[in-house]
């Protein structure tokens, strides 16, 4: 059996120990279904490189259950994302407990005599992605001057350490795109799962050393119950990108003020509502000229857009190329 798949089943088997269940490979992605006396879910895990694992916890309990992160004598740093529900960090023998909420990060060190646990509260749904580095394996593989050697050395190794983050929406964008490529059962979807999970640990790392390191905190006003909101307005124009979005519309729809609607926009994609709007309509135009036998004025039409000539305009800014050229490029025969 492949190695990277052998060291996630063992990292399985040591939550087997809290969670029970069973261990086995499905679509080629090792998995630990829970035992259904607990209550229902399961958790996936990807070993990458020597040193660093992915884990996703996908979990609803009917009873409270605390689960160790790591075990004695392991030396690592874990960057964990909750992406829906909560749940609560401890080190095992200390009496504090830290929330992990919704859409929010944490870094946890974890000494070589220090254990970190995970406090899951009953009848609730926790989806939990934790990135974890085995700081002595991950730095022997890859070098103890790497780019990530000085941040992974910056810890204590014989005390633990827990940050919690900001709430970060970028992360549960990249988590939905993961979603998708979990099902890693050929090289080319493991390479696709492997990229998506290193991209979302370049971003906590990024927010952590803005936070700690640099001592900045992103400016953000917006209650968490706004940022899903607006959230969900993200994913509505994405799904109807031919709707006639406009900033009353969609205050309409939210309940939100507009300045509250454009700060949240800029917040999670760094553009304004009519900048989304576009972006969005211009990707869907492209996906249609790519894979379908519209010609452009219906393209145009499917997308919302009644001016083939603005659309022609701003296609060519986004792709630097004319609509029709690129669909003739897409579409052009090979030659034997």
């Amino acid at each position: 059996m492949d190695t990277r798949k052998q060291r996630a089943l063992q990292e399985l088997e040591s939550l087997r120990i809290f969670l029970k269940g069973d261990v086995s490979l499905e679509n080629g992605v090792p998995i630990l279904r829970m035992d259904e006396s607990l209550g229902s879910g399961q958790v996936r895990c990807v070993c990458f490189d020597e040193g660093l694992v992915a884990f996703e916890f996908d979990l609803r309990l009917n009873q409270d259950l605390t689960i160790c992160l790591n075990r004695e004598g392991q030396n690592h740093v874990c960057f964990l994302y909750c992406l829906q529900g909560s749940c609560f960090h401890k080190f095992k023998k200390e009496a504090i407990l830290v929330p992990l909420e919704e859409l929010q990060t944490a870094v946890v060190s974890n000494g070589v005599h220090v254990i970190s646990e995970l406090l899951i509260r009953k009848d609730k749904r926790l989806v939990l992605n934790a990135i974890g580095i085995h700081r002595n394996r991950y730095l022997d593989k890859n070098g103890w001057d790497s780019p990530m050697a000085e941040l992974l050395q910056s810890f204590d190794t014989k005390m633990g350490y827990f940050h919690l983050g900001k709430l970060n929406l970028d992360i549960a964008e990249l988590l939905k795109t993961l979603e998708k490529a979990k099902f890693a059962s050929t090289f080319s979807s493991l390479m696709h799962f492997t990229g998506i999970c290193q991209i979302i640990l370049a971003k906590q790392i990024e927010q952590f050393k803005r936070e700690i390191i640099e001592g900045e905190l992103p400016p953000i006003s917006l209650l968490k119950r706004e940022l899903q909101e607006i959230k969900e307005l993200c994913d509505f124009v994405g799904n109807y990108p031919e709707l006639p979005h406009t900033i009353g519309s969609l205050c309409s729809k939210s309940g939100l003020s507009a300045s509250k609607l454009q700060l949240g926009f800029k917040f999670i994609h760094g553009m304004t509502i009519g900048e989304y709007v576009r972006d969005v309509r211009l990707k869907k135009a492209e996906q249609l000229i790519r894979t379908t036998d519209m010609n452009i004025s219906e393209v145009v039409y499917s997308i919302g857009l009644t001016s083939r000539s603005y659309f022609c305009k701003i296609f060519k800014n986004k792709y630097r190329c004319s609509p029709k050229k690129y669909k003739t490029s897409v579409f052009q025969p090979l030659v034997n």
